[in-house]
């Protein structure tokens, strides 16, 4: 069971190498407007994560999940 702090220090450190904007990556980061990560960005860093988690990420979820934050505390809750 991944805490939400574990799971959002690994999705900034997951996020630093993607964002095309090249500021700073928080919690409040905008996945696709503030960073600019495509869909295909984003897809790969979810199979990243299911195999690092050890989790199944329903793709239906991804829809709701705006923010660096949001994506952390859907981690830490699929893992728990």
């Amino acid at each position: 069971m991944a805490s939400y702090d574990s799971c959002l220090a690994r999705v900034l450190e997951l996020l630093e190498p993607l964002a095309k904007s090249g500021g700073p990556v928080s919690a409040a980061s905008d996945l696709v407007g503030e960073l600019g990560l495509s869909s295909i960005d984003v897809m790969e860093m979810i199979e990243g994560i299911e195999d690092e988690f050890d989790i199944s990420f329903p793709l239906n979820n991804l829809s709701s999940i705006r923010t660096a934050g949001e994506l952390a505390a859907e981690i830490a809750r699929l893992s728990a």
